[in-house]
């Protein structure tokens, strides 16, 4: 008997290439890491057989905003990234990093972060860590980005002040290193201490580090809300001035009076195009977002230093006054504790100190307490030592379409890989970790139909594939690695929700990863057939050192 012509065969399928054109029916062929033959297969033979018929064909989703670069090191198979379909995601973002974290008091949170998993930091540098994701494997493909946080941290801890020169420079080094080392570029995270002690001009020294490469500049904004504009408007100067391509990560408009400015953000990215800047955004369809309560609450001035400094003032009576008579002027809304007013709107999320409490609104713990919500949150941040998230519903669901409509929106979904089952179940996450994908092609493509179907596609593979300059992924072509996600276009849909959010969607029929079958019948296989792709090592071709 003839030796086969491939290992794989996905035989009578309707592929959607990645480009965004029309979809086609073709049988696809693998071979190795790589699809070798896109067209009429059915004489040929292979070592496997996978009958796509009725079935969607797409590239592997590309997810271009996740934190997974923390769970890579204690949950390296990626099961709710693979279950959604995702082969490819950039880690570090948000300016947080885990591969230039260090075992020094300063990343604390950090090493808490892995201890909760048993796990540890073991690297001393970027290259390092990358080294040590790729000795344990991966289930999906990882590029990373240097967080600027905590590049920060590395050479002026918590500082709440302009770096002097020689420190500049010394972050200047680190992140040359870190990009030396196949960083894809510098991501920030202006909401968080320390990256928000940050100014225009120390953006700015480093991202044209970041422009010398070649490389990208992902920055969570320094405000969604009130000053949403604004931030927006700093970005883009920071783009403009040190010539570097921009990525606004998960845009949105935070809180009803602000609700419609993305119309106008939208408007300032297109003519930022038009005066010749690379920047384009992207998004998770979900009218909530979940970050550290501390975050969402707090002053700037009473998050400097040290988690303990945090506390501290909490504990100091006449500096808790003052923390809390800022909270009210500076949102005169949140002494509302009514139902159906904002606290009504905030659960809390993760809080590993009080799992009782994970999923309830502050209005009503703070209600059963007897206590207003702003000071039950006050209390709760000082009894858990700020160890607590909460799940904020402020998105609208018009500024979620619209955005998505944005013809240079990708998909993203600012989640952090995890598994249904073991310690992280019973973490209150957020649903994107689990369902961003379908969730795009189930409500928004075949119930509202606010995509079409390839548009929606190009816009999580083709897209974002494009901008980190991937020639040979996010497409169905012959001579691409061969990361592929099979769907049912009739039952794809999400099922976590932020009530039982560890859920895997359905629908999702096969997910192969360089060649590899990783998902199949709905189901992660455990397969590490992931890779770390490293910018400017064989970029051009998937980035593969």
């Amino acid at each position: 008997m003839a030796e086969p012509e491939y290992d794989l065969i996905l035989r009578g399928g309707t592929v959607l290439d990645g480009t965004g054109g029309p979809a086609f029916r073709a049988d696809v062929g693998v071979c190795g890491a790589r699809i070798t033959a896109v067209g009429d297969l059915s004489t040929a033979q292979a070592r496997r057989v996978l009958d796509a018929s009725g079935l969607r064909v797409v590239p592997g989703f590309l997810d271009i905003h996740t934190h997974s670069d923390i769970s890579a090191t204690y949950h390296p198979e990626q099961s709710s990234a693979v279950a959604m379909g995702v082969t490819t995601q950039v880690v570090g973002n948000c300016g947080l990093s885990m591969g230039l974290a260090l075992r020094t008091d300063v990343f604390g949170m950090e090493q808490r972060w892995l201890a909760a998993h048993r796990a540890q930091i073991v690297w001393g540098d970027f290259a390092e860590y990358l080294q040590f994701v790729e000795g344990q494997g991966i289930g999906t493909n990882v590029l990373s980005l240097v967080g600027h946080g905590t590049l920060r941290k590395r050479v002026m801890g918590m500082a709440d002040r302009a770096p002097d020169a020689a420190e500049l420079r010394q972050m200047q080094r680190v992140l040359e290193d870190a990009l030396e080392a196949g960083a894809w570029g510098l991501s920030s995270g202006l909401e968080y201490p320390p990256s928000a002690f940050a100014g225009e001009e120390e953006l700015v020294a480093l991202c044209r580090v970041v422009a010398g490469g070649g490389g990208l500049y992902a920055t969570h904004l320094r405000n969604e809300g009130d000053t949403l504009i604004e931030a927006v408007q700093e970005a883009l100067r920071v783009g403009e001035r040190a010539g570097v391509a921009v990525q606004l990560s998960h845009h949105k408009a935070e809180g009803e009076r602000n609700h419609g400015k993305v119309r106008t953000t939208l408007r300032m990215i297109e003519e930022a195009r038009e005066r010749g800047l690379d920047v384009q955004t992207d998004q998770y369809p979900y009218p909530a977002y979940m970050t550290a309560l501390a975050i969402q609450t707090l002053p700037r001035w009473a998050l400097r230093g040290s988690d303990a400094d945090m506390v501290a003032r909490l504990r100091d009576p006449a500096t808790r006054t003052a923390i809390r008579e800022e909270m009210a002027r500076l949102h005169p809304e949140w002494e509302d504790a009514r139902a159906g007013a904002h606290w009504d709107r905030v659960r809390i999320g993760i809080c590993r100190g009080r799992p009782e409490i994970q999923g309830r609104s502050v209005r009503e713990l703070a209600a059963e307490a007897g206590a207003h919500p702003m000071d039950y949150v006050l209390g709760l941040l000082e009894e858990t030592e700020g160890h607590v998230s909460a799940i904020n519903f402020s998105i609208d669901e018009g500024d979620i379409v619209t955005v998505l409509r944005y013809r240079w929106t990708a998909i993203g979904s600012d989640g952090v890989a995890t598994r249904p089952e073991g310690a992280t179940v019973k973490d209150m996450v957020h649903p994107r970790s689990y369902g961003t994908f379908p969730r795009v092609l189930g409500r928004y493509v075949r119930e509202e139909g606010v995509l079409s179907e390839a548009e929606a596609v190009h816009r999580m593979t083709g897209l974002p594939a494009a901008r980190l300059g991937l020639t040979d992924r996010g497409r169905i072509a012959a001579g691409c690695f061969a990361d592929i996600t099979v769907y049912d276009p009739e039952r794809v849909a999400d099922r976590a929700t932020f009530e039982d959010p560890h859920r895997y969607p359905e629908g999702i029929v096969w997910v192969i990863v360089n060649g590899q079958v990783a998902l199949e019948g709905g189901e992660p296989l455990g397969v590490r057939a992931g890779r770390v792709l490293r910018r400017g090592v064989g970029a051009g071709s998937g980035g593969v050192a």
